[in-house]
């Protein structure tokens, strides 16, 4: 848990090295978790080596146009048909895992997590994909432009009835949820504001051949409503800047990603800070996201391991770590029975997080998911890691040197002695619990080594992000 109970002076400054607060593993490893899924060696040892302003524009100042992945689906049809959703589902594991931008999966979590859709009511893969897809390109965009698109998105239209809105017959579920969950939160509008707003996204549809929402004024209600005190004939657009001039809109959004991305209880100093950010750029996420990840704020100790890991994040940081090659299959199923099926949440809030992750049962399949992953002895991995060519070329050879190093990628170097001295004298006993001395053997790799890394994945340090 977090080593310090309030945040740092001047926490909205930039953080700048220092005695007190120096760039170093820990805050690396807490930059690539908070902004990604958790370190990989390359990654960790690159960050070290740059400036923290260097490496948090490694890390959000990418293109989203750019698609590493281009061409990919197509090549892989008959392979990912994305009709299905455990298709989409693995391609989206798929992508966690070998991104060059973290980030941008992580965003595309954050947000599936905000406007939640279930594929149990949307059924077609393809929307959920889709979905996912706009978060990607959209996510460090402009929430406006965002709410816009989500409000019209296939995938909302069929969860949210929204394709059933039609003028004289207002469904009212998308607006309500859109400012009860999406913008304002509870409180900050009135039923009459919920009839009202609903109105203005009456004509909105679904082109199933096209795959994209589609409008048809013939069903739109072009009459006169009144918003928030204010009259005129909204459309949804209007609807949609009618609620984010409403002062609880800012702080919403603020709150939200503050709790996602630094401390699961933000202060309310922090939370009117960047909400007045969000308004100054004009509600650009980009820009306040470097913000926040710039702060002696997010590299505090206040904000260090402060969070409980999702399940997605669990398993695709250990996947990362570990090396080989994953099946997508067993991180996807890993997921769901930890608590998290992707493309699944479990209702219109999505997954509540943080204590609620964990309970007996999940507790369980995360020790259970850490032995698999690292004993790989079934199909967990299409291509098992390597562990003796890799300790070969990065000349690792004694049991302290093992433990450095996955102490370093996997608790950022900071594992109490105690623990660090009961992991060497393991790796240093036989079958008879007499002394040993660890070599880089075949046998003592499969025993030890492994046993050492299930020890790590599933200690209650690395269940924290």
């Amino acid at each position: 848990m977090p080593t310090s109970p309030v945040p740092p002076d001047k926490q909205f400054d930039e953080y700048q090295p220092s005695d007190e607060m120096p760039w170093n593993a820990q805050r690396v490893g807490h930059l690539l978790r908070r902004a990604g899924f958790g370190p990989t060696y390359a990654r960790q040892q690159t960050m070290l080596k740059q400036l923290p302003a260097e490496a948090i524009s490694s890390i959000i100042d990418f293109d989203p146009k750019v698609d590493p992945f281009d061409g990919m689906l197509e090549q892989m049809e008959g392979l990912f048909n994305l009709k299905e959703v455990e298709a989409a589902q693995r391609w989206w594991v798929h992508r966690m895992m070998y991104t060059p931008h973290p980030l941008q999966e992580k965003m595309a979590l954050f947000w599936h997590n905000r406007f939640a859709t279930s594929a149990a009511k949307v059924g077609d893969g393809y929307f959920m994909h889709q979905m996912i897809e706009l978060f990607r390109q959209q996510g460090l965009g402009n929430f406006r432009d965002l709410v816009v698109a989500v409000s019209r998105d296939p995938a909302m239209l069929v969860w949210l009835d929204g394709q059933s809105n039609r003028k004289g017959k207002p469904n009212e579920n998308f607006g309500r949820e859109l400012m009860e969950l999406f913008t304002l939160g509870v409180g900050n509008y009135t039923e009459h504001d919920v009839k009202q707003v609903s109105r203005c996204f009456t004509g909105w549809t679904i082109s199933y051949q096209d795959r994209k929402g589609i409008f048809d004024p013939k069903k739109f209600d072009e009459a006169e409503k009144e918003i928030f005190g204010k009259t005129g004939k909204f459309d949804a657009s209007a609807a949609i800047d009618l609620i984010l001039q409403q002062p609880s809109a800012p702080k919403h959004l603020a709150k939200k990603i503050l709790v996602e991305f630094v401390h699961p209880e933000p202060t309310q100093e922090q939370i009117d800070h960047y909400a007045s950010r969000l308004i100054e750029q004009k509600w650009e996420v980009r820009p306040v996201m470097k913000e926040i990840f710039s702060s002696r704020m997010f590299f505090s100790d206040w904000a260090y391991r402060s969070k409980i890991k999702s399940p997605c994040e669990l398993c695709i940081g250990v996947a990362l770590a570990i090396g080989g090659i994953p099946n997508t299959q067993f991180l996807r199923e890993s997921m769901g029975r930890m608590g998290q099926p992707l493309l699944y949440p479990p209702s219109v809030k999505g997954w509540d997080g943080g204590e609620d992750w964990i309970n007996a049962n999940t507790v369980l399949q995360r020790f259970n998911f850490g032995m698999y992953a690292v004993t790989q002895r079934r199909d967990e991995f299409a291509r098992h890691t390597d562990f003796e060519k890799w300790f070969g070329d990065h000349d690792i050879k004694t049991s302290a040197q093992v433990m450095d190093y996955y102490g370093s990628i996997l608790l950022d170097g900071k594992i109490r002695p105690e623990m660090r001295s009961e992991l060497i004298d393991y790796m240093n006993r036989g079958e008879r619990n007499e002394r040993i001395v660890f070599t880089m053997k075949p046998q003592l790799i499969n025993t030890k080594v492994k046993g050492v890394l299930h020890l790590l994945t599933t200690s209650p340090e690395f269940q924290l992000a």
